[in-house]
């Protein structure tokens, strides 16, 4: 299994301005924490965790430093001001040279309506498409409409560009429980899935629910809204950990994906669970998988 989207930190090392808000996970979030979970999966993708823009490097070069032996983490999502335009060609260029950095993302979850289609950030979406870097995507459900006019002008330049939607496009579960025909995410999610160099990853939906109350049936017919618009071969399960934490923690978020999952095939299970993440993260198994599978 791959774990398709967690986050470290290190307060102590870097700064991070918006874990003030969020102070039950605002301590230091090192590998070896996660090792101690009950259950993990063997590998995981680091996606960049918003710490001070000036800072994304310096993240990169801490998360490839840790121990391989505490926790075995083959691709980075590194923070990239595609906003920039033509100016984040350097930045790209530096990323290059990190051998684990296998994507980029700008969170967008938290900007005005206008910020995903400015010219400046498509062109910044574009060069580092180019430089067959994977462009993670994290927005909320209101953004959506404005996301899919803006691939069809990405794609049409980078047709062969890599695009992953995190969370499932943020859904508002908290305001629609359970029933997805009320809101406008289950169209939006479908109108994404229509491009095929779309991919998502299933994480994140404990925390779109109400953190104290949420229910575990409430996230069902989201999954199998994403399992019918995209189907296994463009799905990957991501855990969120820590900010996971927040809404009942990593084991209830395994055991959710566990059954909403249990009525697929094993191959579509392998797809979901690691496969199609190793193929977008362009991951080998580690050397214990590789012993296994012999």
């Amino acid at each position: 299994m791959i774990d398709s989207h967690l986050h470290l930190w290190d307060p102590g090392q870097l700064d991070y301005d918006w874990l003030h808000h969020v102070p039950a996970i605002a301590g230091r979030h090192g590998p070896e924490d996660f090792v101690g979970l009950d259950r993990r999966p063997s590998q995981v993708v680091f996606v960049q965790a918003d710490c001070a823009p000036t800072q994304a490097l310096a993240e990169v070069d801490w998360v490839a430093g840790l121990a391989p032996s505490a926790l075995d983490i083959p691709a980075i999502v590194a923070f990239a001001p595609l906003e920039t335009g033509a100016a984040v060609q350097s930045r790209l260029d530096a990323l290059q040279h990190r051998p684990r950095v296998r994507g980029v993302r700008r969170s967008a979850q938290n900007e005005a309506d206008g910020f995903l289609s400015a010219p400046a950030h498509i062109d910044g979406m574009v060069a580092a498409a180019e430089r067959d870097l994977t462009l993670d995507l994290c927005v909320r459900d209101r953004q959506l409409p404005e996301l899919v006019k803006v691939l069809q002008t990405f794609f049409a330049r980078v047709p062969a560009a890599r695009v992953v939607l995190d969370h499932l496009g943020k859904p508002d579960i908290a305001l629609h429980g359970g029933d997805i025909t009320g809101a406008d995410w289950a169209d939006n999610l479908k109108r994404l899935a229509a491009f095929p160099q779309v991919f998502a990853k299933i994480s994140g939906l404990t925390t779109q629910d109400d953190w104290a109350t949420g229910r575990d049936a409430t996230l069902r017919p989201y999954i199998d809204h994403a399992l019918a618009c995209f189907g296994p071969d463009r799905l990957m399960f991501g855990g969120d950990w820590p900010v996971v934490d927040l809404a009942g923690g990593y084991g209830r978020w395994l055991t959710i994906f566990d059954e909403a999952t249990t009525h697929l095939s094993a191959e579509d299970r392998d797809r979901i669970s690691g496969g199609v993440a190793a193929d977008v993260y362009r991951i080998t198994p580690s050397p214990d998988v590789q012993e296994t599978a012999r």
